[in-house]
């Protein structure tokens, strides 16, 4: 007994020394072209820059500063450094295999009797296999979220690193998620006007709920949602929280922002393929918008106006703009997005802001990540070229301060299929 406790002793203390590097060394990037992705109108990019981490944090940025003596250094050789990549919504985590019931935890169904109460990260699978492959794109973070299914509400959201740590939480429950528009007015009475007065009775209950839950007992209730809901959304009704509210007609959007300013609420637009017709009103409401910046296809009535070039004008309307890809398995498509934005008309740096600081904004996470920065953790990516080109590969990714691998199941596989001569054993067998 004792040899094998001592056994498991020196395996346990083997696995430390593996998972825990041996000293706090610095890392210092040097020669880089350092894209700090501020706003789009202050880009602040440094030639021949340099940028030194510690202690898991950007310690100094800049174009005179000095790598440590005893620092790990990686020579961008004037290549683009940036921050990594952030994706604002997605469902890595929940969704492995999008046609396999057992390996899809984004949604309940139907019927289940809990809507906003449901809470991604109970169902995260931090051993998904899309997170590494995402990683090696450049993404180091996400807002991991549930979607709707056949209700209003979702389920609460939460922030995760691609560090492919057993815990990766950033952040958790921060936002709500919320389904209106069309895809919402199929789960209240088939019309928007059910849609609409459903809301606002649950939002109503619910405030009722969050000042006194005794007295919400002697209320008339009109819904069905359960007391373990109405919990649940005390903070996004107080305003405390954002709900990601999918919506995508240009009078959808205006009904929200007047919900808005009538509620206090605090909202993000998702989809919004018609968000550009109110540009103005969501900019100066303080509205942030998720887009995915290909979408110009009337694939219903409610995105009859989609148009290529949404993101380009939001941002000339001075609103936050973020990108996603609805696709969990294209979530590392972010670089495509933003380019295919600058590609129509938006700006480069604002762009790259989209698919890094905003988020970060969107998130409440932007004094903490977003942009190279001084006192910032460390998510950095170095590139090979413009990491807006679709040809562009990621040198390095940092995350945490930490270098993270670049191989995923993809990568393996590629390299034991790459030979496909015959042998003694099949490929998988050989070692490779």
């Amino acid at each position: 007994m004792r040899h094998i406790l001592k056994t498991c002793v020196a395996i346990a203390a083997f696995a430390v020394a593996v998972l825990t590097p041996a000293s706090a060394q610095p890392i210092a990037i040097i020669n880089a072209e350092l894209h700090l992705a501020g706003s789009a109108n202050n880009p602040r990019t440094i030639q021949n820059g340099s940028l030194v981490i510690d202690n898991g944090r950007i310690v100094s940025v800049g174009a005179n500063v000095v790598a440590p003596a005893n620092a790990q250094v990686i020579d961008a050789k004037g290549q683009p450094v940036t921050p990594g990549l952030f994706a604002p919504v997605s469902g890595v985590g929940l969704v492995e295999i999008s046609l396999n019931s057992e390996a899809t935890e984004r949604s309940a169904d139907d019927d289940f009797p809990l809507s906003a109460a449901l809470d991604a990260e109970d169902a995260l699978n931090t051993d998904s296999s899309i997170i590494a492959i995402s990683r090696t794109a450049g993404l180091t973070r996400a807002y991991v979220a549930p979607t709707t299914g056949g209700k209003l509400f979702g389920g609460c959201g939460t922030v995760i690193d691609f560090s492919g740590s057993a815990d990766p939480v950033t952040k958790s429950c921060v936002g709500q998620s919320v389904s209106l528009g069309f895809s919402g007015s199929t789960v209240a009475g088939g019309t928007k006007t059910g849609m609409m007065s459903l809301f606002r009775i649950y939002l109503e209950e619910a405030t009722v709920y969050a000042k006194d839950p005794a007295e919400y007992r002697y209320m008339a209730a009109a819904s069905d949602l359960s007391q373990a809901d109405l919990k649940a959304l005390m903070p996004f009704v107080r305003g405390e929280k954002p709900m990601f509210v999918e919506v995508h007609s240009a009078p959808d959007i205006r009904r929200l922002i007047k919900l808005q300013d009538d509620l206090g609420l605090e909202l993000v637009l998702v989809g919004a393929s018609e968000a550009w017709r109110v540009a103005t009103e969501l900019a100066r409401a303080d509205i942030p918008v998720i887009i995915n910046p290909t979408d110009n296809l009337p694939r219903r009535f409610e995105t009859m106006a989609a148009t290529l070039e949404n993101a380009a004008r939001l941002e000339a309307a001075g609103v936050t703009v973020s990108f996603f890809d609805d696709d969990v398995h294209n979530v590392r498509l972010l670089p495509q997005l933003a380019g295919n934005a600058v590609a129509n008309g938006m700006s480069h740096q604002g762009a790259l802001a989209a698919i890094t600081l905003n988020s970060a904004k969107i998130l409440g996470l932007e004094n903490q990540l977003g942009t190279l920065q001084a006192g910032k953790i460390a998510d950095i990516v170095v590139w090979d070229g413009d990491p807006l080109e679709l040809s562009t590969r990621p040198v390095s990714v940092i995350i945490n301060g930490k270098v993270m691998s670049l191989e995923n199941r993809q990568t393996v596989l590629a390299r034991r299929y790459r030979e496909l001569s015959r042998g003694d054993k099949p490929h998988a067998y050989r070692g490779e």
